[in-house]
């Protein structure tokens, strides 16, 4: 939000960065107790595990100070730790696989009311361990490969109950149903490299199929319930159902294909997508990472942090500045840009003063920074030992050649 450009009408407020940040915070909770105050509100937060820092601390805000007439509904993983205590007036509830009268329930509500032969329920059942969306894709399997087929008010088993192929995972399951989409996989590749959604217009852009081709095999994805679809193209957006479904076609390429999908789509946003290089470098360095180009991966990464420290998102901050200087760590000395790795150490101490991790993250800057010339090097040495930056740690070895390079005057 803070990203976002205003007119005249709205002129920027002169508040420091972190003081705007809390504010913003503050804004979202308030806008939600005066709809609150209007009507009763449900609000249904998804997989909160996978929530940025400042998302996760706005939760806690409004779980801490709940709006009234207000349900709050988060989901996550149980690998999440929520950060607001236990006595903060929330309840957890563990969510148990489903048992066969809920398996049952469920196959019900996707073939329409149609029963499947109680043998191949009790399959499905067993095999699926009870798990929702392996219970869904396994049943859609089923159908889609003519292992059942639907005859008047029911579906039946073709073929012996011996030769009912179930996958053994839910991994297995989804590649298998992308198996029998030869065009949409290749499409269904691509899209999960560029992300969990996506726009029809960045997809044209870096497919190579014509538009005829492009638009069939989007309709057989979302047809097939893998993709959900927003508005019609060209200013659709797709969005993977689950993240697994994504996360399945993307393990699925070739090292070397994955590379190179994200080559394009990194060079495709910085030509044709402007505003996305603007307001989302972060982007970018994701591609070029992921494409093995450090040296465009690490700038971009910087910029995204800077961008973090100015908005004081001091975690989203350490994490840019991190995975920038582990990319200019794979390029040759000679190549590694010596200043700007020191700058992004200094976002980085901005952004939180003596954090652990950010001593960290300085120290290996100023390795990186060794790189360049000593006489360079010295004066960022000074830089840094008088404003403190490097006392909390002692110097990484590097550092300490380029301060007795200043000693001796070389």
């Amino acid at each position: 939000m803070l990203s976002l450009s205003l007119d005249d009408r709205y002129p920027v407020m002169a508040l420091a960065p972190a003081r705007q940040r809390q504010k913003t915070l503050e804004c979202v909770g308030g806008w939600l107790r005066r709809e609150a105050e209007r009507h009763p509100l449900v609000v249904v937060w998804e997989d909160v595990h996978w929530a940025d820092p400042t998302t996760v601390e706005l939760l806690a805000m409004l779980v801490n100070s709940p709006a009234p007439h207000t349900l709050t509904v988060l989901t996550y993983r149980p690998e999440f730790h929520p950060p607001w205590p236990d006595e903060s007036g929330s309840a957890r509830l563990q969510l148990g696989r489903l048992g066969r009268t809920l398996v049952q329930s469920m196959l019900d509500g996707i073939l329409g009311g149609k029963p499947l032969p109680t043998e191949v329920v009790e399959q499905i059942a067993a095999k699926t361990d009870g798990v929702p969306l392996f219970v869904e894709e396994v049943t859609k399997l089923l159908i889609e490969s003519g292992t059942v087929r639907e005859r008047d008010d029911r579906y039946e088993l073709v073929g012996p109950l011996g030769a009912l192929a179930v996958p053994a995972t839910l991994q297995d399951s989804l590649m298998a149903r992308l198996d029998r989409l030869p065009a949409a996989r290749d499409l269904a590749q691509l899209g999960a490299t560029v992300g969990r959604e996506f726009g029809y217009e960045l997809i044209r852009a870096v497919t190579d199929v014509d538009d005829e081709q492009l638009r069939s095999a989007l309709d057989q994805l979302v047809c097939a319930e893998m993709l959900c679809q927003s508005g019609l193209p060209p200013r659709s957006t797709y969005m993977f159902k689950h993240a697994l479904i994504q996360d399945v076609a993307y393990q699925s390429l070739l090292k070397s294909k994955r590379r190179q999908f994200h080559d394009r789509i990194a060079r495709v946003l910085e030509d044709r997508f402007p505003g996305t290089v603007e307001t989302r470098p972060e982007l970018l360095a994701h591609h070029f990472t992921g494409a093995g180009i450090p040296d465009r991966a690490g700038p971009y990464w910087r910029v995204a942090g800077e961008r973090a420290v100015q908005r004081s998102a001091h975690l989203e901050a350490i994490g840019h500045l991190t995975r920038g200087l582990e990319q200019t760590a794979l390029l040759p000395r000679h190549r590694r840009p010596g200043a700007r790795g020191v700058r992004a150490a200094d976002s980085a101490r901005r952004a939180a003063g003596h954090d652990t991790r950010l001593r960290r993250l300085r120290g290996r800057a100023c390795l990186h920074a060794s790189a360049g010339t000593v006489r360079a090097n010295r004066r960022l040495w000074r830089r840094w030992h008088v404003h403190g930056i490097l006392r909390p740690v002692p110097p990484p070895p590097a550092a300490r050649r380029i301060r007795a390079g200043t000693r001796s005057g070389r």
